[in-house]
């Protein structure tokens, strides 16, 4: 099968509105273990992206500032569509310590989680794929 698809870039604006629509992405850090991108569940409070995790984890490493990309995607196999928006940013950990008008998200992962990872943004990017399909292999 042939894919004569095309990519569209997102603005910062539709990335912006794709990351406030869902709950679920991946944050990806240089971690003292090396390179790490692990799923959290997340809230949008302007333009702050925040997480809840536990302090005695890999991720507890946010309690000192980070640099870091957030990622969220949908893809669809079955048409060959899809987007995916990259996030780059400076994380900053509160331990049990809720900034000014932070929404909190609820953790999937069982057990309490202390340490709220706030992500500031610094530039948004993504893009969009639509493959159309033609015969052959």
């Amino acid at each position: 099968m042939n894919y004569d698809g095309h990519f569209t870039r997102l603005s910062s604006d539709e990335c912006r509105q794709l990351v406030r629509a869902r709950g679920v992405g991946r944050v990806g850090w240089y971690s003292s273990d090396g390179l790490q991108i692990l799923p959290v569940t997340y809230s949008v409070s302007g333009e702050r992206i925040a997480f809840r995790t536990r302090p005695d984890t890999i991720m507890g490493e946010f309690i000192q500032p980070l640099e870091v990309i957030f990622q969220i995607d949908d893809i669809d196999e079955d048409t060959a569509t899809g987007w995916s928006v990259l996030v780059r940013g400076r994380a900053f950990g509160y331990l049990e310590q809720v900034p000014d008008g932070l929404a909190l998200p609820e953790p999937w992962a069982p057990g309490q989680h202390p340490l709220i990872v706030v992500i500031e943004p610094t530039e948004y990017s993504g893009r969009a794929v639509s493959a159309t399909t033609s015969g052959g292999v």
